[in-house]
């Protein structure tokens, strides 16, 4: 795909989607009673693929302007590491004190992750858990993500020069090579361990399911997508969003032994659809796209994306809880669902001005990290 080194008010629009699809998936979990029709925001868990398209192409971009300079792998990884360990530091102490703090108080945790054991920390302070299955989402919420993300950033380097030299025709290709690999492998994995451990392998949000074997489909399509010539219509793209869309809720909510190892494929392809229509409608508007109002506050959210995923779990989980903990002890009987309603505006907002505050913490740590 044709890039200018610009910003792109598209990746920004589409990280707001992503980061809004997870905060609704998690925002559900803590609340009792709560209606069976909000399970459709179960599928949210899917803006993590969403995600990990948008990376695998700004990555290749990234690379790209290294390219001509020396050092490129060590610049690439170096501005990479400094984008993300500042946070991830500080939201792994946060909820470590916070953790300590309910555990005095209540004796037991509101919604944090349980893993206090040194190891584990350390493991996850060297982005190490996506490796690792005892430590692999348990230190902070969501700590998988960026195991598996690190992973992907090690490996963009070699990507680049690998597709870099490929022909167009044949690049496009590559994740559906990688795709058919992981789907092999993870099949024969079950095969060969389900006399002892059944379908587990294959269940949503274990280790194989988190795994960069299971996610790199949607790396691997953003990296591919950012070789692709600009297209000169959409239609065709319109077209394939909404039948990827119908797909992935058909998989997601099936009983489909398989449905967790493809579908964050798909929902890497609808990424990259919609990436491509909201790139191909910028360029032609760029004067007036993204101006409406809910396209600044998603592309306000988009900028904080990062910083809302590491704090978006005080609220989304711990929140729920001691609301509804505060409720019982007066005697207060209120409807799951009503009560989600009232909580999920505050819950977005919490969690965006949580994000911004972490974000200015993070340029400070991030300051003292270069002069060290």
């Amino acid at each position: 795909m044709e890039t200018r080194h610009k910003h792109w008010s598209t990746f920004d629009i589409l990280k707001g989607i992503a980061i809004w699809m997870i905060i609704l998936v998690h925002s559900r979990q803590k609340f009792d009673g709560i209606s069976s029709w909000l399970e459709i925001f179960a599928v949210g868990q899917m803006g993590c693929q969403l995600f990990f398209v948008i990376s695998g192409m700004t990555s290749m971009m990234s690379l790209e302007r290294l390219a001509d300079g020396e050092h490129t792998c060590r610049k690439f990884y170096k501005k990479r590491l400094m984008a993300v360990i500042p946070g991830w530091y500080i939201s792994i102490f946060l909820i470590y004190v916070l953790n300590t703090i309910s555990l005095a108080l209540f004796g037991t945790n509101i919604g944090f992750a349980v893993n206090r054991e040194p190891l584990s920390v350390l493991c996850n302070l060297l982005l190490l858990q996506g490796l690792l299955p005892f430590c692999n989402n348990n230190v902070a919420g969501g700590g998988w993500f960026l195991g598996t993300l690190a992973v992907f950033y090690l490996a963009a380097p070699f990507c680049y020069r690998f597709m870099a030299k490929r022909r167009q025709n044949i690049v496009k290709y590559i994740p559906w090579f990688a795709e058919t690999a992981a789907i092999v492998c993870i099949t024969g994995l079950y095969v060969l361990t389900r006399e002892k451990y059944g379908y587990a392998v294959l269940n949503n949000n274990g280790f194989v399911y988190f795994s960069f074997v299971n996610q790199m489909g949607c790396f691997l399509l953003g990296a591919s997508l950012y070789f692709e010539k600009e297209p000169e219509s959409i239609t065709a793209d319109k077209i394939l969003s909404v039948l990827d869309a119908l797909l992935l809720l058909i998989v997601f909510f099936s009983e489909w032994k398989l449905a967790f190892v493809t579908a964050p494929f798909i929902m890497g392809l609808l990424g990259c659809h919609l990436l491509k229509c909201l790139r191909f409608m910028e360029k032609r508007n760029e004067d007036s796209f993204g101006k409406s109002r809910i396209m600044k506050i998603l592309k306000a959210n988009g900028r904080s994306s990062y910083y809302i995923y590491l704090m978006h779990g005080l609220f989304v989980w711990s929140m729920p809880i001691a609301v509804q903990n505060l409720l019982h002890m007066r005697g207060w009987q209120v409807n799951g669902t009503l009560l989600y309603l009232c909580l999920i505006v505050p819950i977005f907002v919490l969690s965006y001005y949580a994000a911004i505050l972490l974000g200015k913490m993070s340029a400070v740590m991030r300051k003292l990290f270069v002069r060290i």
